[in-house]
């Protein structure tokens, strides 16, 4: 379980999992989340061998970038989540499902609401090797999670999972907060996803 602090930021949680043993590699990969009244932050922090951001706009295939993703299911009534995936320049794709067949898109208006603040910067790049960490500080405003009306975060037992990809990288890579049991690497699995609570 994850408790999520109010008006602060968490302690750094790592992602170690290596669920697929034909992807070894294993950047070193944290983040702090914590919320207010208006939403979550979230501050990512990633070393990796190299490092990608070709994709220029939003709404677009940041996962092969490199890229930091929050599945969040705000109830665990409804199967429904939330799948947020940023690459390094702070591109988003967000999309409303319950699997990874069934995305509804976000509205465009929804991509101006999460904010986005890339060490990289915003201009694209290709593949090149990593001189350090990179790091990306990513607000999501309640406005965000426009599907279910949450309207408050405090006491909200969630349910969600932190990820970190790099499909299209010279060296693949599939690095999970918490773990996936399946044969091949899926994130849409939201029966592995773990408990998120709102203190």
């Amino acid at each position: 379980m994850l408790k999520v602090p109010f008006g602060r930021l968490s302690e750094p949680q790592r992602l170690d999992c290596l669920n697929w043993p034909a992807w070894p590699y294993k950047p070193s990969v944290e983040f702090h989340i914590g919320y207010d009244e208006g939403g979550i932050r979230l501050e990512w922090k990633v070393d990796e061998q190299t490092i990608r951001a070709l994709q220029g706009t939003s709404g677009c295939d940041v996962y092969e970038d490199s890229c930091v993703e929050f599945f969040f299911q705000p109830s665990a009534d409804d199967p429904h989540y939330y799948n947020f995936e940023w690459n390094a320049i702070g591109n988003l794709c967000v999309s409303w499902r319950t699997g990874r067949f069934d995305p509804e898109p976000a509205p465009a208006a929804i991509y101006g609401l999460v904010k986005a603040e890339a060490s990289c910067g915003d201009v694209p790049f290709a593949e090149r090797p990593a001189d350090g960490p990179w790091t990306l500080k990513l607000y999501i405003p309640l406005e965000a999670l426009w599907k279910n009306g949450v309207t408050s975060l405090k006491g909200l037992k969630a349910r969600g999972n932190f990820y970190k990809c790099g499909d299209g990288l010279t060296v693949p890579h599939f690095v999970t907060w918490g773990p996936i049991v399946t044969e091949k690497p899926d994130y849409h699995r939201p029966e592995f996803f773990k408990e998120i609570v709102f203190e």
